[in-house]
């Protein structure tokens, strides 16, 4: 099955947390799909280049407050990962474990979500979301 991944962001957050909420998300894709990046790349001049995303990641926005229920949509899909507010307030990761274990999900706010599926099931999802600017 191919896969179509995307990252979609709240559009009231400001670009550098923007950048680094897609960065994390990114990393994270590449841990739950690893076939999603490429070989190592030698240059002319025997330079080697380690592997990049074999496939487009568009990066949308969206008003904070629909980010829950694109999340919610996307219950179902392969890959559905979220970078909560949680995460944004927590002093290292084992803090963010215990924010996170302390509600429920519908106790989260998700500032950044990234989904991946069949392209189908991505387009109906997100497929009216612009790209960021």
């Amino acid at each position: 099955m191919s896969i179509k991944p995307v990252i979609i962001l709240s559009d009231s957050l400001p670009v550098g947390l923007k950048a680094n909420f897609a960065a994390v998300l990114g990393m994270s894709l590449g841990r739950f799909e690893p076939a999603l990046v490429g070989a190592d790349t030698p240059t002319s001049d025997g330079i080697v280049l380690a592997g990049i995303t074999t496939v487009a990641l568009p990066v949308l926005g969206a008003p904070q407050e629909e980010l829950p229920d694109l999340f919610a949509a996307a219950e179902n899909l392969p890959v559905r990962l979220a970078y909560m507010r949680a995460a944004f307030e927590a002093r290292n990761y084992e803090d963010y474990s215990q924010r996170i274990a302390a509600a429920p999900l519908a106790g989260h706010t998700p500032q950044a979500i990234l989904l991946a599926g069949p392209r189908k099931a991505i387009d109906r999802i997100c497929g009216r979301l612009p790209l960021l600017r």
